[in-house]
């Protein structure tokens, strides 16, 4: 079964859902590790008043019996830096603890991503361990931060998932 998720709106964003292929210059080396090439549960991105998808975001992988999702994200390079995938995270992190039930949102980054690990930590995720995941049959591996925010950890002590927007 495909899960579409609904529009989300934020103060810059649109994020509408995504039901074909990203656009090519979307695709970069960690496609296939974050799972974005097409997959329909997925949010394309785009800027308040645009026609032309900056992004994607979305839950790329759902384990309903433990309430957990993993978020995954990729920007145009032309994008990047400028909030919007904080302001995008803050949205989908928003609607899987409030739409899909989720106690727990992970996110994953290859250990020289700095950016994609300093955004995690922005929004409130936790480093919470490494592991190491071959991204194909004769592949190499590639070693991995893992992060976690837990819906236990939402309170006045912690970052804010709506955030300034």
């Amino acid at each position: 079964m495909t899960w579409t998720p609904p529009p989300l709106k934020t103060a810059h964003l649109d994020l509408l859902a995504l039901t074909g292929e990203p656009p090519e210059d979307f695709k970069n080396k960690e496609d296939d590790l974050h799972g974005l090439s097409g997959l329909p549960s997925n949010w394309t991105i785009f800027l308040k008043g645009s026609e032309e998808g900056i992004g994607s975001i979305g839950y790329i992988r759902w384990e309903r019996d433990l309430a957990l999702a993993e978020l995954g994200f990729i920007l145009k390079h032309s994008e990047r830096r400028r909030g919007y995938m904080e302001e995008a995270c803050r949205a989908v992190i928003a609607f899987g603890f409030t739409h899909m039930a989720l106690n727990v949102v992970e996110g994953r980054s290859l250990l020289k991503n700095i950016a994609s690990s300093g955004l995690l930590e922005k929004v409130g995720l936790k480093k919470t361990g490494r592991v190491s995941v071959r991204l194909s049959q004769k592949g190499a591996s590639v070693d991995l931060e893992v992060y976690h925010l837990y819906a236990s950890d939402l309170s006045s002590s912690r970052p804010s998932i709506s955030g300034p927007m």
